[in-house]
């Protein structure tokens, strides 16, 4: 006989991506390092535009489908011309707490004139 295994194991959280309408989570992945729950990926310029000070927000939920908390780092490349890309690493300290989802939404200001 097999026993079940308990319900306090951890699994690894399902990521969604909240894309905008210029820029683009191309891949994602999530991992704990020690105290740090960390998500990396790859954001995409996908307009016309310059984008400036590219950034990348996580919201963490736990298993009651509450938010814990955001986060937001700055893209490795603040500046993205059309078409360019960056990697991202969001870094965050959850405690004791433990995720079940995570969002990943890009951001920045888009450059005119």
């Amino acid at each position: 006989l097999q026993t079940p295994e308990p319900s306090n194991t951890t699994s690894t959280p399902i990521g969604d991506v909240l894309n905008t309408k210029y820029l683009e989570i191309t891949n994602h992945t999530f991992f704990e390092d020690l105290l740090f729950t960390i998500v990396n990926g790859t954001l995409v310029n996908n307009s016309n535009n310059t984008i400036n000070s590219a950034e990348i927000t996580v919201q963490f939920y736990d298993d009651n489908d509450t938010l814990i908390t955001s986060s937001t780092e700055n893209a490795k490349f603040i500046i993205l011309a059309p078409g360019e890309n960056s990697t991202f690493t969001v870094r965050s300290d959850l405690g004791n707490e433990i995720v079940s989802r995570y969002t990943v939404i890009p951001g920045g200001d888009i450059e005119v004139g």
